[in-house]
């Protein structure tokens, strides 16, 4: 069989036409393959073979290069030129399909950095939102997004109550019972004017202080209120959260009403209750 060699343009032609067809494979049009594809039909098509035939055909030379005459060709035909070109696809095609799986890697990662969405704060999903009245703000303290501003005013709500919860009490327990020396001093609000209450509220009020400022110390890294669990209660639940907002709250109330009643009626906190309110005697 005798292989007919082709003209470089024809060769042009076919190597375009090979690059043509592998970039509409690839969805898209990729100048660089059809820049590297005329690189190498160029290449391939320096070298020509002479045509096959009787003892008078001439041998391959190199285009206007006579004296190569005697030098047999390095690349004959067009199975030369293809190997050329096909070599030359390979490395430009893992260069571009390199580059597009970068590519594509890059823009995943921007479209997710879009639609990722940020959650802006919201004070009604906060512990202590609770029946009846659920998310209470009339006045609006509590804005959205301001995370540090709620904690402030969640750290002050906790601290109010947890005294509140004690002074209720302390109203009702010191009608019965009355540390040694304070013997004469009277039960309820009329104690912080009278001595030696006055002196026992000044070393409670001091020693309330320190244990604030040293001992509970509220850590910013923990919850508001939170300053750990020494007695391994294991109670630092939501549930538990919101019970102590809720008897805060309604302490808070309550200190506020014995204060108040004691000042109209001058009657304690244990006597209020006992003492029908008919038998009240306008002072």
């Amino acid at each position: 069989f005798v292989q007919e060699s082709l003209s470089p343009s024809t060769e042009g032609h076919l190597a375009v036409n090979r690059v043509r067809t592998l970039t509409a494979a690839m969805g898209k049009p990729q100048p660089l393959l059809l820049a590297a594809a005329a690189c190498c039909a160029i290449g391939g098509t320096a070298f020509v073979a002479a045509p096959s035939g009787g003892a008078g055909a001439p041998a391959a030379s190199l285009r206007g290069a006579a004296a190569a005459a005697k030098a047999p060709a390095e690349v004959s035909g067009p199975s030369g030129t293809s190997t050329v070109l096909a070599s030359g696809l390979l490395a430009v095609s893992a260069i571009v399909g390199r580059r597009q799986k970068h590519r594509t890697v890059r823009s995943a990662a921007e479209e997710d950095a879009k639609t990722e969405k940020v959650e802006v704060f919201n004070p009604a999903k906060e512990p202590g939102v609770t029946l009846p009245l659920m998310y209470f703000d009339p006045a609006g303290f509590a804005k959205m997004g301001d995370r540090a501003g709620f904690r402030n005013l969640r750290v002050s709500e906790l601290k109010h109550g947890r005294i509140a919860m004690m002074a209720a009490l302390g109203t009702v327990i010191q009608h019965n019972i009355k540390f040694p020396g304070f013997d004469e001093v009277p039960a309820g609000i009329k104690a912080l004017i009278t001595p030696p209450g006055t002196y026992g509220f000044i070393v409670l009020l001091a020693i309330a202080g320190g244990m604030e400022l040293v001992v509970w110390k509220q850590d910013d890294d923990k919850e508001p209120g939170n300053f750990g669990d020494p007695l391994n209660f294991g109670m630092y639940q939501e549930e538990w959260r919101n019970r102590e907002l809720n008897n805060g709250r309604m302490a808070m109330i309550s200190i506020l009403g014995i204060i108040l009643a004691e000042l109209v009626s001058g009657l304690d906190g244990v006597e209020q209750i006992w003492k029908p309110i008919g038998q009240l005697t306008v002072e």
